[in-house]
């Protein structure tokens, strides 16, 4: 499947919301980041990289385990920007897409994955940005043609890529998805704990 795309988990959030950290608390006998970190590392990418915050040594051992390189974002507070500057700046030249992974979905499908990564093929462009979609609303991973990379390395402030997408609505490709488990995060307390209750009935 590797068709020269590189991959980013942005794991470096400050859980303003939840209070705590929480990419480290337990989801089905594991922490919270390592089932985005073992779903990704499935899949044959040109390049892969997590960039991540604090506590650094435990976050940092977690990626190592699952043999993904990790970089700490010390900018982490000026907002996901940051975090994607700093994960494409990492990236390996040349690459024909980039894929953004959100560190708190840990229900992340393989077959989700390998759905985006196809439209992006067949859109045959190096500026189509693809989306994933469920009842009209947009999630994460997001796939970025190599074409906004330049772009991708010089964001700021919150909000991410959804700059480049509002900016260019024509190039964005949505891919609309059946399900919504896999979109599930963790951003409050009461997305993890139905987060637990999803897990258990899997």
């Amino acid at each position: 499947m590797n068709n020269g795309i590189g991959a980013v988990i942005l794991a470096a959030g400050t859980a303003s919301r939840m209070g705590r950290q929480k990419l480290l608390l337990p989801l089905a006998g594991q922490p919270l980041l390592t089932h985005v970190l073992g779903t990704v590392r499935k899949l044959p990418w040109a390049d892969c990289i997590a960039v991540i915050g604090e506590p650094e040594a435990e976050l940092a051992a977690l990626c190592h385990t699952q043999a993904i390189r990790s970089i700490y974002n010390s900018k982490r507070q000026q907002g996901q920007a940051a975090s994607i500057t700093l994960g494409v700046q990492q990236l390996t030249s040349d690459l024909a897409g980039i894929m953004f992974f959100l560190g708190d979905q840990p229900l992340i499908s393989p077959a989700l994955i390998a759905g985006v990564i196809d439209q992006f093929t067949q859109s045959a462009s190096d500026k189509a940005i693809i989306v994933p979609c469920y009842q009209g609303q947009r999630y994460s991973p997001v796939l970025f043609g190599g074409y906004w990379r330049g772009s991708l390395a010089t964001l700021s402030g919150d909000t991410g890529g959804r700059q480049i997408m509002h900016a260019n609505p024509a190039q964005v490709v949505e891919v609309n998805w059946p399900e919504q488990t896999p979109f599930y995060d963790a951003d409050t307390w009461e997305d993890y704990q139905r987060l637990k209750k999803v897990t258990v009935n899997l």
